[in-house]
């Protein structure tokens, strides 16, 4: 009896290796993680105008309030948000887009490449998209199975009516207190850094999403960005934009806005007044029944002078985030 004890756990042991290191392999290959995409069919040649308009959104893959929950999806799900989200970007026209949480090709969206469809959609000549998540199959949410996203393809997206000029992506630091199989499966939190040309000038975008569960780890995370701002905004005219996971420091001095929020010369769209004359207008989560703010747009005090700031809430539920949308002016 002891000896068939011991061979099942031996063959559940087994099993659970091997699925923990099949299921938590890449499928696509690693040259592709990073890439800039230019549409071969865009002639356009767009001129840069007195005003710039830059906004960032957590798209949540489409799956409006439905995120991370165990719960049967239509596809008609994804598609009807994903043309509201079109029909938003049209009316509030941009020239530069960060998307966060946008899926290239996973099962749980339905294998629809989400970023180019939006690109083609928008009309924006230039991308550079980033793969933070890479999986043979995902095991989450845990129960039921039937609910588990499977196969994974899913990262950031930069979309600009400019040229490209460089682009480069990092990786951020895994969840400091997950176990090893926990982070084998997880994303990649990250920060695209991209420099664009317009005109004679150069403007220098941050794209990025920091952790949500580990708030020690975000902390950390905090000072990646802090670290990586105070190189390029001595460059260029830089933005910061993206899903932070964080309060603004006024509401918890904790957390990695208490560090963001204080780096020299740095400034929010949403400024500390803006948000106490009216702070439920500028909750960006959760879309349903917002309570926070958690997604911003910074910028270098020095080179860049915002003109106007809001929350998007017209989007509605097409995610459990609003996007925030900036206009303003680059210093000369």
């Amino acid at each position: 009896m002891f000896k068939y004890f011991l061979s099942t756990i031996s063959l559940l042991v087994v099993v659970f290796m091997v699925f923990l290191f099949w299921g938590s392999s890449g499928w696509m290959n690693q040259e592709d993680y990073f890439r800039v995409k230019v549409l071969n069919d865009q002639f356009k040649t767009y001129q840069p105008g007195d005003t710039l308009t830059v906004t960032t959104f957590n798209l949540g893959y489409f799956s409006g309030m439905t995120n991370n929950l165990p719960v049967e999806r239509d596809q008609n799900l994804f598609d009807n948000n994903q043309q509201k989200a079109i029909e938003l970007f049209q009316n509030n026209p941009s020239d530069f887009i960060g998307f966060q949480e946008i899926d290239y090709q996973s099962k749980r969206s339905g294998y629809i490449n989400q970023s180019g469809t939006l690109q083609k959609a928008l009309d924006f000549p230039n991308t550079y998209e980033s793969v933070n998540w890479d999986k043979q199959y995902v095991p989450f949410p845990y129960w039921p199975l039937t609910r588990q996203f499977g196969k994974m393809s899913s990262g950031q997206a930069l979309f600009s009516k400019f040229k490209i000029l460089n682009a480069d992506t990092k990786v951020l630091q895994k969840p400091i207190n997950a176990p090893f199989y926990y982070n084998k499966f997880y994303l990649d939190r990250q920060i695209q850094i991209v420099q664009v040309q317009l005109g004679n000038d150069t403007l220098c975008l941050m794209n990025l999403h920091l952790e949500a569960f580990d708030k020690e780890t975000r902390v950390l995370q905090a000072n990646v960005v802090d670290s990586l701002f105070k190189v390029y905004s001595e460059l260029w005219p830089t933005l910061i934009i993206g899903d932070f996971n964080s309060v603004p420091d006024y509401v918890d001095s904790t957390d990695a806005m208490s560090k963001i929020l204080t780096i020299e010369h740095i400034g929010s769209a949403i400024s500390q007044k803006q948000y106490s004359q009216s702070t439920h207008l500028h909750f960006t989560f959760n879309s349903s029944k917002p309570d926070r703010m958690i997604d911003y747009i910074l910028y270098d005090q020095r080179k860049i002078t915002p003109v106007s700031a809001k929350v998007l809430r017209d989007a509605g539920e097409i995610s459990d985030h609003f996007p925030v949308r900036m206009k303003f002016v680059i210093n000369h």
